[in-house]
């Protein structure tokens, strides 16, 4: 079975952007909302909770773009319960206090007087951190307004009556129509940026019937995912759609039909099979837009890597404040509250 594991969603030049609040403001989930500083337990805690209800639940896991070994929800569908990291730069705060949501303050089991004596120290390297993850909004804001420059061109000289033809043919080829049933799309962070570089958590397609759409210009892309994406809903089947971290608006690049075990991606990974978006622009319009396309493609790429550098810096100063913290808190009783918040979860769910 493929493992269920996503981004909690990605930076952008407004700042940090995720669906997860569609679930929790659906009134469907009970939320359990983690609160304290850096290092202070929150992955583990929810690590070793996913683990041990795995049995009862397979649990959807949610991963920091900011630190993507570090886990920052997770969702149980079967028991409606999610667990998230409510702390900058995804804040979460209750709407139904006890009722929807349940606040557990990990800041109970920190030792204040230590913290108190790394006063200057967590103050000077929380506002680094601010600095180096406003510069990468800066950047953000330049890579898009470029791409969607190079999107803009793709547009204007699709050929879209020989796509959407194309799309027809190939959902009555890949998705039997159900009777008297409608899907749903939820939306999910498939691919974003970190300090890592661009990543993608690819587990999710491992044996699944994969078409690659190789497309230079997104808005074939774009256009194919959105018409497929809606079909397979009318069709009767849900959608998982992930949104492009590096266009404005809701531009897809990728879609995920799990009831028939099917992906459309526009990422580096192994496929089935290929989709060339190039037969469906006007090859010559665009050629004529080659040099331009390049140039935005270039510097697209070159503030790419300098984005990925300011994340790194990011993350090794979030490090430094992860170590204040550590030598602060009190494990033995972090390790109680994720026992009672296991309890409480399953009093609850069941």
């Amino acid at each position: 079975m493929n493992k269920k594991t996503y981004f909690l969603g990605c930076p952008t030049p407004d700042g940090f952007s995720t669906h997860l609040r569609d679930d929790i403001n659906s009134g469907e989930f009970i939320t359990y909302i983690i609160k304290g500083g850096p290092g202070t337990g929150k992955s583990s805690l929810m690590k070793k909770i996913a683990e041990e209800l795995s049995e009862i639940d397979e649990p959807e896991l949610y991963y920091c773009s900011s630190d993507p070994d570090s886990l920052d929800a997770v969702v149980f569908r079967k028991i409606k319960a999610i667990i998230v990291d409510g702390t900058s730069p995804h804040v979460f705060e209750p709407d139904y206090p006890g009722v929807r949501e349940v606040i557990v303050d990990l800041g109970t089991c920190w030792n204040v007087d230590s913290l108190k004596s790394d006063r200057e120290n967590i103050i000077s390297a929380s506002d680094r951190n601010k600095k180096y993850h406003a510069l990468v909004k800066r950047y953000l804001r330049a890579i898009i307004s470029l791409n969607d420059d190079i999107m803009s061109i793709g547009d204007a000289n699709i050929n879209k009556n020989k796509l959407d033809a194309y799309c027809t043919r190939l959902a009555s080829r890949l998705f039997p129509k159900k009777k008297n049933c409608t899907g749903k799309i939820s939306f999910k962070q498939i691919t974003s940026i970190t300090p890592k570089g661009v990543l993608t958590h690819t587990d999710l397609f491992e044996g699944m019937t994969v078409f690659k759409i190789e497309d230079e210009n997104f808005a074939v892309t774009d256009r194919l995912l959105k018409r497929l994406a809606q079909t397979a809903v009318s069709y009767g089947y849900d959608v998982t759609v992930s949104k492009n971290v590096f266009l404005s608006g809701s531009a897809y690049e990728h879609i995920i039909i799990p009831e028939l075990n099917t992906a459309f991606v526009s990422c580096d990974i192994e496929y089935t099979a290929k989709i060339n978006a190039m037969r469906f622009y006007d090859r010559l319009a665009v050629r004529e837009k080659r040099k331009r396309v390049a140039f935005n493609r270039g510097v697209a790429k070159d503030l790419t890597n300098e984005a990925v550098i300011a994340l790194q810096t990011a993350k090794d100063i979030h490090d430094e404040l992860e170590s204040y913290y550590i030598k602060a808190m009190d494990f033995d009783a972090v390790d109680k509250m994720k026992d009672k918040l296991k309890s409480l979860i399953l009093k609850i769910s069941f």
